[in-house]
Formats: structure tokens, sequence, C-alpha cells
């Protein structure tokens, strides 16, 4: 009848451009207050696929939150992108 055999998949991350991160930062901007809050930068995380969405946000706060108000402005989605990007990047090579 069925295979009982269960299937293992591989998690692969596929390339994503800067411009796509910054549409998929966007519109995790809830309240549209143009800035990211950690809630906001946790949910975006879990859409890209991180297992760890919590401990993302926390570090792309520490990394990119260069006047420490908690949030992530447009004037510092640059370097967000970037720092997602590296990250992403890594783990493609892996």
């Amino acid at each position: 009848m069925g295979n009982s055999k269960s299937k293992t998949y591989k998690r692969v991350l596929v390339p994503i451009s800067e411009e796509q991160l910054l549409d998929i930062f966007k519109s995790h901007d809830q309240d549209g207050d143009g800035k990211l809050s950690k809630e906001e930068l946790k949910q975006a995380f879990s859409y890209l696929g991180s297992r760890f969405s919590a401990f993302r946000a926390e570090e792309a706060l520490r990394t990119v939150d260069d006047n420490h108000d908690g949030v992530v402005s447009m004037d510092e989605m640059n370097k967000l992108i970037q720092y997602t990007k590296v990250d992403r990047d890594d783990n493609l090579n892996d």
C-alpha cells in the first residue's frame, strides 16, 4: 500500500537579492512607522527560515542599531541587509 520509509529532507537556502531582503523587511514593519522592532525583526527572520529567529533579531539589533534606540530605522536598513546577506551567504556555502 504505502511506503513506510520516512523521508529526510535537506534544508536548502535559496539565494536572495538585496532588493528582495529590503522588501521582506519593509513588509514586516507591521505598524508602518518605518522602523523594525525586535518583534518585527524576529518575525522577518522567521519568514526567512531562521530556526533561531529571536536570537537573530537580538544579534541584528546589537549589530546594526547604531543609535541604540532599540529599533532598526530606515537609515540602518542597508546595514541590516548586509548583516543578513553575509550570514545567508555563509550558510549557502556550508
